[in-house]
């Protein structure tokens, strides 16, 4: 049963945003899966609506995606202790873009998003950004375990090669020193600056970060400070959430999410 769901949590993993749409034999050819077992895998998920028939035969991802995602924008713990903290972020510094971001796989993604006035590109919510570029990323690298951090390494296959060592030394620098900034990374005309998140047990859980035109004069120390006072209230907000999940009937504790 556990491989069979794998496989089929293996079709969904083929709809991206390189490539949209997929055949039945497509797909089975991808996967290595005979045709039956690819035919019935996305009759299965068609019936769910997590697909959608389209045009020749090909396949695109289906309306309840859009309930899924609805549903973690309502409920995922982290956006909701971030969520109204980066609307504050995004009301005094406009000319920014506030991000939340975490770990996916082996890249980092956007899962919330503030702030429309600067234009960028490459920060959009739900696109994985790469593991070993971008202030988001490194101060989510920079904090995480050794072990798991050279599980991600030897994984990497960035095109060209990243020096390992070098990018070693980058993160103990910026796990020393509690942010990451970087210059045109990701947008060659964008700077970034990144906090690590962390929960009540010290786990990382991401990163919060500012992105903002790499002319713009205000002074980056004060963005950086901002940004580390900013965490300490979602770091509240996750504690306290945790708290209340395991204590769902206590209705004392105090309540510190911005805007409630």
């Amino acid at each position: 049963m556990a491989a069979t769901a794998d496989r089929v949590l293996g079709v969904l993993a083929l709809f991206t945003g390189l490539r949209s749409r997929w055949t039945v034999e497509e797909a089975a050819e991808a996967l290595d899966l005979t045709l039956s077992t690819a035919y019935r895998y996305f009759r299965s998920l068609a019936e769910a609506d997590l697909l959608s028939s389209s045009i020749a035969g090909y396949y695109t991802l289906g309306p309840a995606v859009c309930v899924l995602d609805r549903a973690m924008r309502l409920n995922d713990p982290f956006i909701h202790a971030a969520m109204g903290e980066m609307e504050k972020l995004a009301t005094a510094y406009p000319k920014t873009i506030i991000l939340l971001t975490r770990l996916y796989k082996n890249t980092v993604m956007c899962v919330h998003r503030e702030g429309e006035q600067l234009r960028a590109s490459g920060y959009e919510r739900g696109r994985p950004m790469p593991l070993h570029r971008g202030a988001a990323s490194k101060a989510i690298l920079a904090n995480l375990p050794p072990r798991t951090l050279r599980s991600l390494m030897n994984s990497d296959l960035s095109d060209p090669p990243v020096d390992m060592e070098d990018l070693r030394s980058e993160l103990r620098q910026i796990k020393a020193q509690g942010y990451s900034l970087t210059r045109g990374e990701i947008d060659t005309t964008k700077i970034g600056i990144s906090v690590p998140v962390f929960r009540g047990d010290q786990s990382l859980e991401g990163s919060l970060s500012f992105v903002l035109d790499a002319s713009d004069p205000c002074e980056k120390r004060l963005l950086v400070e901002t940004l580390i006072r900013s965490r300490k209230v979602v770091e509240a907000n996750l504690l306290i959430s945790d708290y209340l999940a395991f204590n769902p009937g206590n209705q004392h504790a105090a309540k510190v999410f911005p805007g409630d």
